[in-house]
């Protein structure tokens, strides 16, 4: 991994929701970690989460069926955006759930009807979150709480 000394990026990013953000140079992110040992550890740790996380969304997608994990990646994306209408097209979600989009079209149209989300063309709005919940599989909650625990710390 490049900002931790390595030379290159191993990995793709994929940006899932529109906004602002922000970049630094590997130099300049290299010498803050250097100066920081608060940031250093904070990185450290979300850097374990994070490979955590890609082993438990394997062993997810191996294992559950299409509809729990849909509902994960709702949840997961709602968790990260402002507020419960989110800017995601069918498409996307079948390239992340590797399936096709008339099955996460299916899906969705089951969640509507249960009324667990409402979507348009490219819009999808969480409308009842602890119904959701309990239809997803394990793996949100397991992935929420690395990920709270991580943040967690170093407000402690």
């Amino acid at each position: 991994m490049a900002g931790f000394g390595g030379r290159s990026a191993t990995g793709r990013a994929v940006v899932q929701l529109e906004g602002a953000f922000s970049h630094i140079g590997v130099a300049h992110f290299q010498s803050a970690m250097r100066q920081s040992p608060a940031m250093r550890e904070l990185f450290a740790r979300y850097n374990d989460a994070q490979v955590t996380l890609v082993y438990q969304v394997a062993g997810c997608n191996a294992l559950h069926q299409v509809s729990r994990r849909l509902c994960r990646w709702l949840l997961q994306t709602h968790d990260r955006g402002d507020g419960d209408v989110i800017p995601l097209t069918h498409e996307f979600l079948s390239e992340m759930l590797g399936v096709q989009r008339t099955t996460v079209t299916m899906l969705a149209k089951e969640l509507q009807e249960l009324g667990l989300i409402n979507y348009r063309r490219g819009r999808i709005e969480i409308v009842d979150r602890a119904r959701l919940e309990q239809r997803a599989c394990e793996c949100y909650e397991t992935a929420r709480r690395k990920i709270d625990r991580v943040f967690s710390e170093t407000a402690e």
